[in-house]
């Protein structure tokens, strides 16, 4: 060991000690779920404290919100268990809506003489009111509400939206060749168990995109991880179609609401749903953008299916908080 290296790891180990902090692990961890409806509007979003000790803790939540903001209440006390999980609702009561869909939030959580502080990019995950052609233009979809990341510095945008009788995904995914869309649709964490997967892929000539039923709720989610042949799983209910725009590949999907009567989308009503891009060199994940925590992963999360190469370190889980809205103005 260098000796760089050496002082370094000592001074980790001091900073540990002096927040009683184990090297390994924070006894607390903290995240912000996603704005389901603009914030604008005054939503309600969830705070999430984590107790990783083995005894139970009192801790007090509080949110630094973006500048210009107004939020309540200032702070809230949460009894969490031992190695348990705990969660308080913050109202935003004033807000403005950002095109770049990115929010700056700070959030701490206090127990005794432990403080764990951090800073989140939240995002608006929201399904607004739209009825777009399933073309694979993106031109009717300026009323949706885009969420974009990178992965090794090529941007994917990500869109769903909803009517009486489609639920809609588009995806905008630059310098990306052919590849497929993979998806997962739930009701709200602890409505009926179980989730609709679904997977895109781009046709390698010209021709129609066609769509693939992998899950739906009540299969056995041993399913997940076996490597099926996509042959006898096309789903002819779901529209799909790609387009290019420029050095981009276009994804648009509409899945029939009859398909995942579940979901019942109205305004306001919170949903599950997450994305991957496959592409030669790997994935795309929609994850890494929602400030989960790194071990919110599960190999069983998402189907494996002849053709996708997942990789060694599974992708996020496919349980994203969204929500339904009626429109963005």
């Amino acid at each position: 060991m260098s000796k760089t290296v050496f002082l370094f790891c000592l001074a980790v180990s001091i900073f540990c000690a002096s927040q009683r902090i184990p090297a390994a692990a924070e006894p607390l961890r903290v995240r912000m779920e996603n704005f389901i409806v603009t914030p604008s509007t005054g939503p309600l979003v969830n705070v999430h404290v984590q107790n990783r000790s083995d005894r139970a803790v009192n801790a007090v939540l509080r949110v630094r919100w973006p500048e210009g903001w107004k939020g309540a209440p200032g702070e809230q006390t949460v009894s969490v268990g031992p190695n348990a999980m705990a969660k308080a609702a913050f109202t935003v009561e004033k807000a403005i809506d950002l095109a770049v869909n990115r929010y700056a939030v700070v959030v701490e959580a206090r127990a005794g003489d432990v403080t764990v502080t951090r800073t989140q990019h939240v995002i608006c995950a929201t399904a607004p009111y739209l009825k777009p052609q399933v073309d694979g233009k993106l031109d009717d979809w300026k009323d949706a509400v885009p969420i974009t990341f990178a992965t090794a510095s090529k941007a994917t945008t990500v869109m769903t939206c909803w009517n009486r009788k489609q639920f809609c995904v588009a995806v905008r995914a630059e310098q990306l060749k052919g590849g497929a869309v993979q998806f997962s649709l739930a009701p709200e964490a602890g409505e009926k168990p179980g989730r609709y997967e679904f997977v895109v892929v781009a046709p390698e000539q010209d021709g129609p995109a066609k769509c693939f039923l992998l899950m739906r709720p009540g299969d056995d989610l041993k399913l997940a991880a076996q490597s099926r042949a996509l042959e006898g799983l096309e789903c002819g209910d779901v529209q799909a179609a790609t387009a290019r725009d420029g050095g981009a590949m276009c994804f648009e999907i509409a899945v029939p609401v009859k398909l995942v009567p579940e979901l019942q989308p109205t305004p306001g009503r919170p949903f599950r749903f997450s994305l991957l891009v496959h592409e030669a060199g790997g994935l795309r994940d929609l994850g890494a953008v929602m400030n989960l925590w790194d071990d919110q992963r599960h190999p069983q999360s998402w189907s494996r299916w002849k053709g996708a190469a997942f990789g060694p370190t599974p992708p996020f889980d496919s349980n994203i908080e969204f929500g339904f809205s009626s429109s963005i103005h």
